[in-house]
């Protein structure tokens, strides 16, 4: 199982680095995808990862529902470029958080600073859908 590239989740989430890897896993897993667009040196992308990912109500729906992305902010790719540019183009703060299907459509997301309360609501309406 492949880890967060910068920091530790406890072992929830099976994370990959690449755009198109994410995208095959979820197809092939049925899931969603779940995106941390983030950097090494940000505390807030370490609290989600750390912090919020792995936390009792929301590990078993990523573990159950979604595969990570762990896209890093100082060598982004295009498909993520373009997603934050068309849904979260005022975001100012990292993380960047967002959710796609399997195919890359844009369902979900925030930056900034995760409340761990408003990032289970969106995980279960995600799910619900």
């Amino acid at each position: 199982m492949a880890r967060h590239p910068h920091f530790d989740d406890r072992g929830t989430l099976e994370w990959y680095t690449r755009w198109d890897d994410a995208l095959a896993a979820a197809r092939q897993g049925g899931k969603l995808v779940f995106i941390d667009f983030g950097r090494e040196l940000c505390s807030q992308c370490r609290s989600l990862v750390q912090a919020v990912v792995p936390s009792p109500g929301i590990a078993p729906l990523l573990e159950q529902h979604f595969v990570g992305l762990a896209s890093d902010a100082d060598e982004p790719e295009q498909e993520i470029i373009e997603l934050i540019s068309e849904h979260l183009a005022d975001g100012m703060m990292l993380p960047f958080v967002m959710f796609t299907d399997a195919e890359g459509k844009y369902l979900a997301g925030s930056h900034g600073a995760v409340n761990p309360n408003t990032f289970r609501s969106t995980l279960e309406q995600l799910v619900a859908r």
